[in-house]
């Protein structure tokens, strides 16, 4: 993939819902798709003129990266926080970046400070800076990210390595019956995901697939390499259809296709869209999770890629019987 690419998606700032800015990017690589966006929820892009009607799979991938948002007045000053992903500490010791809620590119974004208040499980952020809004401001951390050989090295590689993944993928099956869904949120307010589920649930009358893409950290994933993305048949506690994801990882091996398949001992959203369809849950790990920055490996985004063009190709084609 463009390394170019990689660099903005990862550097751009977009937390829960106020997701503008990482949405632009997207777009712009996905440029001739159509797109339907909804607010607070999702933007889906489809190829071709014959939108959800010929959709049979769903290629799935959470855009919001960990971060906050500003509450009312500070008695010290600034403003009160909430905060989602880690602790008040690793942003009180980080470069941060603010933007508006509605931003829709990264040239909105500003620097920001942030203080620490209380100690432990009573720790709070407060944040001090030009521009704040209160109810209505995201922040985020500020790093620039770097590719060097085959490492990449940024904030918010969770989610946005397996978003290029579902983006590349697309483009290159370029498929009218395969769509894209970006969804926000899924770091905070995971039931977001339920408003794409109702809309597919109504509009898609042949979807039959549903792969979710995600990126967990090494010590969550069962036996995970940084190079090597997973089909994951648990997700914490629930199931995700072991059955289907057994003899599609049957399957992929077959045609030579690496990866592995395992369990994790965290969730994604993937349990959100079971009752739609038959869902499959892919893994792309990184070394470190929801920090100013870690690193994950371009040859396991690279064999992502092709992991989830073979899935889509072996569904429906008998390989799985």
């Amino acid at each position: 993939m463009d390394p170019h690419f990689l660099i903005e998606l990862t550097e751009v700032p977009s937390v829960a819902t106020a997701c503008g800015p990482v949405l632009a990017v997207l777009r712009r690589r996905l440029a001739g798709w159509q797109e339907r966006h909804v607010p607070d929820g999702f933007s889906l892009f489809t190829c071709g003129s014959g939108g959800l009607a010929d959709v049979r799979v769903v290629l799935v991938a959470h855009v919001d990266e960990i971060g906050g948002c500003l509450y009312g007045p500070h008695p010290q000053g600034g403003y009160g926080t909430r905060t989602w992903g880690t602790g008040a500490a690793a942003y009180a010791q980080a470069q941060l970046q603010a933007f508006d809620w509605l931003a829709l590119s990264a040239a909105e974004a500003f620097p920001v400070t942030a203080y620490q208040e209380g100690d432990g499980d009573e720790a709070q952020l407060r944040l001090v800076g030009e521009r704040l809004r209160p109810y209505r401001t995201g922040f985020t951390f500020r790093t620039a990210t770097t590719v060097a050989g085959d490492a990449i090295v940024g904030k918010a590689l969770d989610p946005r390595l397996t978003d290029a993944c579902v983006a590349e993928a697309a483009l290159r099956l370029n498929r009218g019956d395969v769509a894209v869904l970006f969804v926000m949120a899924e770091e905070c307010a995971m039931d977001v995901a339920r408003k794409a589920v109702t809309v597919l649930q109504r509009e898609a009358p042949r979807l039959e697939l549903v792969i979710n893409a995600d990126v967990p950290g090494l010590q969550n994933l069962g036996e995970a390499r940084l190079d090597l993305p997973a089909i994951r048949v648990y997700e914490g506690r629930n199931l995700i259809d072991p059955s289907l994801g057994i003899r599609m990882s049957r399957a992929l091996a077959a045609r030579g296709v690496p990866h592995h398949l395992t369990g994790a001992r965290s969730g994604s959203q993937t349990a959100l869209f079971t009752p739609l369809a038959h869902a499959l849950s892919v893994a792309l790990p990184s070394e470190g999770i929801h920090q100013a920055a870690y690193r994950m490996s371009l040859t396991g985004a690279a064999r992502c890629v092709d992991l989830l063009c073979a899935a889509v190709q072996v569904w429906g084609s008998g390989e799985l019987a």
